[in-house]
């Protein structure tokens, strides 16, 4: 017997020289960097299919949108929570929407990216 209390005590020793194969972290870590995904996921721009109503996720939160029957642009704010996103207009209209497998869904409306839509930027 005290071989083998004197083989576990090495083994508890050794263990503590040797570093962990795998780093630990918190789950509040795990959690908040997946939200950032989803939140880097939706920028950029969206464009309906027929083009006819462009919309652009800024990194600071904001959002602009232009329609081509309106001379007017559309400007708010938005949040990201996981596959929901939440849209509030600078005149008080709020709107729901969903990224689902690269499509935008606002509504009855469906957006997908768009690199070839005009920069919105310019418009504010």
């Amino acid at each position: 017997m005290p071989l083998t209390r004197m083989l576990h005590s090495l083994s508890h020793f050794a263990a503590a020289l040797v570093p962990s194969a795998r780093p630990t972290r918190s789950l509040e870590v795990a959690m908040a960097d997946e939200a950032d995904a989803f939140a880097r996921a939706a920028l950029g721009r969206w464009a309906t299919e027929d083009g006819a109503i462009v919309i652009e996720l800024r990194p600071d939160g904001r959002y602009n949108k232009a329609k081509q029957a309106a001379p007017a642009w559309y400007h708010g704010r938005y949040e990201v929570d996981r596959s929901q996103l939440y849209f509030e207009s600078d005149s008080g209209q709020v709107a729901k929407g969903e990224m689902r497998r690269g499509v935008l869904s606002i509504g009855e409306m469906q957006f997908r990216r768009s690199h070839l839509a005009p920069e919105l930027n310019s418009r504010r």
